[in-house]
């Protein structure tokens, strides 16, 4: 559990942290011939790519009939719209309305190194600002924007973890903002996470706090009846407060059996520096990632985002 919490720390880091990859290779790294030709022919051939492959993966639709039930056509100019094929109509539309490229402004090739970059922690600042010529708020809003799709993918498919026979760790973690890398405490925000030994499942739950009430509310919630749950949280709250809280009738009731190791596995508490009103979207994305770090992440993504459209 303090690996996979490391982990995540990794993620909030790439935004701010540049990976030093060399720019040839981590052009090629994505998997994409950058043209160097800038003419706006070049760019055109390489917009139409991006978006061909974009329609092959179910993102953008290959077809498209105006209002009055006329075929469009795509047409590639300074511009990408559908226009209707009827001459008497000619009516045009935009080809990002009505997916998830609506309301984007930078060109579609850009969105896609963007995507592919990301699902390989490729989309630091620094390195987005070098190799993708992006502002800092446009990399900002466009790590967001991943993470947005990470949040409703961790939401559709929540589930407990554990069971009969297996075991879950639990573990508080305080991640906090320092203020100019100061000694100064600023928002603090606990979390409580877990980890099941067999299966590698893993939760991670925002909390208001670190109460024995708290607590229990998380485990009913995200770990399933039968499972040995391992923590030494509970070393932090007194016999009366454990039995304010039904701590005895849950063992009981819900089959849960909870053991305080010996040794202490938990001794590194996590002091890192994100903003606390986003760190529930760093969360998603661990998560996410967690569930898919054994298939091909890009592929996963863009599934992941065909699901936001049904």
């Amino acid at each position: 559990m303090c690996r996979r919490l490391n982990d995540i720390t990794k993620i909030i880091a790439t935004e701010n942290h540049d990976l030093s990859l060399n720019p040839t290779d981590s052009l090629c790294f994505v998997g994409w011939q950058y043209s160097l030709n800038r003419n706006s022919k070049g760019s055109r051939i390489f917009e139409r790519e991006a978006v061909e492959f974009l329609q092959n993966h179910g993102i953008l639709p290959t077809t498209m009939t105006c209002r009055n039930g006329h075929v469009a056509k795509l047409h590639f100019n300074k511009h990408i719209y559908w226009r209707c094929s009827k001459r008497t109509c000619q009516r045009k539309m935009r080809i990002r309305s009505g997916n998830w490229l609506e309301g984007s402004r930078i060109p579609i090739s850009t969105i896609l190194r963007f995507m592919r970059c990301w699902c390989e922690d490729l989309t630091s600042i620094e390195w987005c600002q070098r190799e993708l010529k992006l502002s800092k708020d446009t990399t900002v809003d466009w790590n967001n924007r991943m993470r947005e799709v990470c949040i409703f993918a961790v939401q559709r498919n929540k589930k407990k973890i554990g069971g009969e026979g297996l075991i879950v760790e639990i573990d508080e973690s305080l991640f906090t903002k320092r203020k100019n890398s100061t000694s100064r405490m600023l928002s603090q925000q606990w979390i409580f996470g877990g980890i099941c030994r067999e299966t590698g499942d893993l939760f991670m739950e925002e909390v208001p706090d670190r109460s024995a009430k708290t607590l229990l509310t998380v485990i009913t919630e995200n770990v399933k009846e039968g499972t040995t749950i391992y923590s030494d949280c509970w070393r932090s709250y007194t016999t009366e407060e454990l039995n304010e809280t039904g701590f005895e009738d849950l063992k009981i009731n819900q089959k849960y059996n909870f053991v305080d190791p010996k040794m202490d596995i938990w001794r590194n508490k996590k002091h890192r520096g994100t903003a606390r009103h986003q760190l529930s979207t760093y969360l998603a994305e661990f998560l996410w990632r967690q569930r898919v770090r054994d298939q091909d992440i890009f592929l996963a993504f863009l599934r992941e985002i065909l699901s936001l459209e049904k």
